[in-house]
């Protein structure tokens, strides 16, 4: 059944496109509806996606590569940060050491 087809049946049953209860029994529908996930939750966008990855075992390899990839990124971040840190402290150091040589001097 075509998303039109299920729209009009929804109109039908509903009573009609300018029925004023109609976002009450739209709501009621995406928490309750069989074809919108779990009974009480309202089915997100993501969620939606996600089902459809876990489904597909191409589409879930490449989810797991980009999640891999996303995780080594971030763990480089952080070491790259830290060696600026590293290197800012050092040459810290190194400017005090000269003043201290410079004054001796």
């Amino acid at each position: 059944m075509s998303m039109e087809e299920r729209i009009q049946a929804f109109y039908r049953q509903s009573g009609g496109p300018n029925n004023p209860q109609i976002p009450e029994l739209l709501e009621k529908h995406l928490l309750y509806g069989k074809d919108h996930g779990m009974d009480g939750y309202k089915e997100t966008f993501e969620d939606a996606v996600m089902d459809t990855v876990l489904q597909d075992p191409s589409l879930l390899l490449l989810y797991e590569r980009f999640q891999r990839w996303r995780l080594n990124r971030d763990q480089e971040r952080n070491q790259s940060q830290q060696l600026e840190e590293t290197i800012k402290g050092l040459e810290r150091e190194v400017r005090e050491l000269k003043e201290k040589l410079n004054q001796r001097a």
